[in-house]
């Protein structure tokens, strides 16, 4: 799966960029701003975004998923240390489609969490697939003949 990367600390990225690698994913970028977020998501269009809630002193995790949801509902996951304050829980919620993780991360549930995101991606893409051909085939024949 191709993610993309938003965490404003650089040792933190570059461990998430490694452990997201040897599970198999393409990690397509890192960015540590809104602004950074926002490019990085449009040069790459990745499958998913693993984004930090607070990103330095001004910007926000939170802000940039919805400059994102802007452009395409991509599914999300907050990696933060405010996993567990009712107020970050129910901003998540409320972006919908959007994962809380805490950190220090859980490797296996995060793995999990991924993996889950990454089936129900592909479930969704089959499904379109069938539902377009069996659309063409249910077509009215031309009246051309």
């Amino acid at each position: 799966m191709k993610l993309a990367i938003v965490e404003d600390e650089v040792i933190l990225a570059m461990a998430l960029t490694l452990m997201l690698e040897d599970w198999g994913h393409r990690v397509v970028g890192t960015a540590d701003s809104e602004a950074s977020a926002l490019a990085l998501f449009k040069a790459t269009q990745p499958d998913a975004v693993v984004m930090d809630v607070r990103l330095g002193r001004r910007d926000s995790g939170l802000r940039a998923a919805g400059l994102i949801r802007s452009l395409r509902d991509v599914p999300i996951v907050f990696c933060t240390a405010y996993a567990d304050t009712p107020s970050i829980q129910a901003e998540v919620r409320g972006i919908g489609n959007a994962y809380l993780v805490g950190k220090p991360v859980d490797e296996d549930q995060f793995e999990y969490l991924l993996r889950s995101i990454e089936l129900r991606q592909r479930k969704m893409a089959t499904d379109s697939s069938v539902v377009s051909r069996f659309t063409r085939v249910l077509q009215p024949a031309s009246n051309d003949l």
